[in-house]
């Protein structure tokens, strides 16, 4: 069968059109970049912390028939607790003692309801009582955190919470890492405008993600941000979107 020569030629004319046409545009779109356009980027920027500040609460707790022999149980408790943090470096200042709290138990009745009439039988009481400690010696609490249950073999019934981890100058730290992010938007900015013939100009809009302070090595994005307090050592990273003039 021969080959319709009509159609070769159709077929030969589309391409043509198709070059002249994307070459058109690109031709446009540089003239555009240097007439005063526009370039948008993303910049970014991550750094490594390390925390400076712990907060820890060790809890006390009582079940007695009394509040009276509930609540010198504790404060007996209380003060061997006490003793411990300081022996292990702690002063008065970094150890906190919160109020007493109280709760009544009622008795039951056999079918596990309760007895009618507004009235019900008190058989005990539950009194505890937390210790929280706010130090900068973030190594020695986080030892105290672990060992402390060691109080249990001595009669004491601790209750030890997982610490939290602060970084306190973590105001200088966002500027300084917004800043290294807008520096990465730029150089971005930088290589894709040159590649065009075109150069960067002035900042005419930012968008900023919100910051992300994780876990060293946890490299997830939390849409709303993020503020780990569960690490000792974290990171924090930045997201800039910057909208560059073009020259």
């Amino acid at each position: 069968m021969s080959e319709n020569p009509n159609r070769s030629l159709i077929g030969t004319g589309i391409i043509a059109f198709a070059v002249i046409a994307s070459t058109m545009l690109l031709g446009n779109a540089v003239v555009r970049a240097r007439g005063g356009g526009e370039i948008k980027v993303t910049g970014s920027a991550r750094k490594d912390i390390d925390s400076d500040m712990i907060a820890w609460t060790g809890r006390i707790s009582y079940r007695s028939d009394t509040m009276g022999n509930g609540y010198s149980a504790v404060k007996t408790a209380i003060a061997k607790l006490t003793e411990y943090l300081k022996s292990k470096g702690l002063n008065e200042k970094e150890i906190v003692i919160g109020a007493v709290q109280t709760t009544a138990l009622y008795e039951e009745k056999k079918d596990g309801g309760y007895d009618g009439g507004g009235y019900r039988s008190i058989k005990g009481y539950d009194v505890s009582q937390a210790v929280a400690v706010r130090s900068t010696k973030v190594n020695e609490v986080e030892q105290i955190s672990r060992e402390s249950t060691d109080l249990i073999a001595q009669g004491v019934p601790l209750v030890s919470e997982t610490p939290q981890f602060f970084y306190t100058k973590i105001g200088d730290v966002k500027r300084e890492i917004l800043g290294l992010a807008a520096e990465d938007a730029r150089k971005r900015a930088e290589e894709v405008a040159s590649k065009s013939g075109a150069g960067v100009g002035d900042v005419r809009g930012v968008r900023m993600a919100p910051l992300q302070i994780t876990p060293r090595y946890d490299f997830e994005i939390y849409d709303s941000g993020y503020n780990d307090l569960s690490s000792k050592e974290k990171s924090i990273s930045a997201v800039v979107t910057v909208t560059f003039g073009v020259k």
